[in-house]
């Protein structure tokens, strides 16, 4: 199975509450009532941000400036493709993606997922970090020694670990690096300057910011981070994941 991740952002003179409120709503009603396209889809969510001043709880890496993640999985590439070809969807998706999202903005990234610690309890907040490998070091170093070493590394730490309620990797299948100059993937969308996306979900918001600040985090974690990822191009966001499909659920009640 392949997930792929949407990262949007708001249209230019539109508050983050309308953008939040369209999306949760009458965009994501829409998506889901299209079944030409639904028929492709085997998960549908989306990771709203809960506070969009957040700063990134102290830490060094900065908040990113996206509004939000659309997150899609399929069973595979060829899959993807037919469902955003969907002449329904290109047609009444298409017309309100304009009502509330920059389509000059909007970038992806084409995942699979790869769990490293387990969904334990009922989180209700997801980190969300996309990672750039630093200059010099190649897709293949940086994916392989983030799957092995670094996870290896996290998950060997229990005074981090307590806090964490579960942890992905979505590593990027090399085709779609975004490493060359290749045509758009659907819809004009371009390829995310990032090589990877690390989801960790915790309990709430505050829970981040203990685990982050835990001294087995700095003292053992936080040092590998130079070998592999490029803090200034590294960004991140607290979400809530609200799904869509195969469960309808809204952020908003009206």
């Amino acid at each position: 199975m392949i997930k792929l991740a949407v990262l949007l952002q708001r249209k230019p003179g539109m508050s983050f509450e309308a953008f939040d409120r369209h999306w949760d709503g009458p965009h994501g009603d829409l998506v889901v009532g299209i079944p030409e396209f639904m028929r492709h889809v085997r998960r549908y969510s989306q990771s709203h941000v809960v506070d969009p001043s957040y700063e990134g709880a102290g830490m060094e890496w900065q908040a990113a400036k996206i509004d939000g993640i659309a997150e899609v999985s399929f069973d595979d590439v060829d899959a993807m493709t037919a469902a955003f070809n969907e002449p329904r969807f290109v047609e009444l998706v298409g017309t309100d993606d304009a009502q509330f999202i920059d389509g000059g903005a909007v970038s992806v990234l084409v995942t699979q997922e790869i769990e490293k610690i387990p969904l334990n309890g009922s989180p209700a907040v997801k980190l969300s970090v996309a990672i750039k490998r630093p200059d010099g070091m190649s897709f293949d170093a940086f994916d392989t020694y983030w799957n092995t070493t670094h996870a290896e590394i996290v998950t060997s730490v229990p005074e981090f670990t307590r806090h964490v309620r579960r942890y992905v990797q979505s590593h990027i299948i090399q085709e779609y690096t975004g490493a060359d100059d290749r045509s758009k993937l659907t819809n004009q969308w371009s390829f995310a300057p990032f090589d990877g996306i690390a989801e960790l979900w915790f309990d709430d918001a505050a829970e981040v910011v203990r685990a982050f600040n835990e001294p087995a985090f700095i003292e053992t974690i936080a040092p590998d981070d130079v070998n592999f990822v490029d803090q200034a191009g590294t960004k991140l966001l607290v979400v809530q994941e609200i799904e869509k499909f195969p469960n309808l659920v809204h952020r908003y009640s009206n």
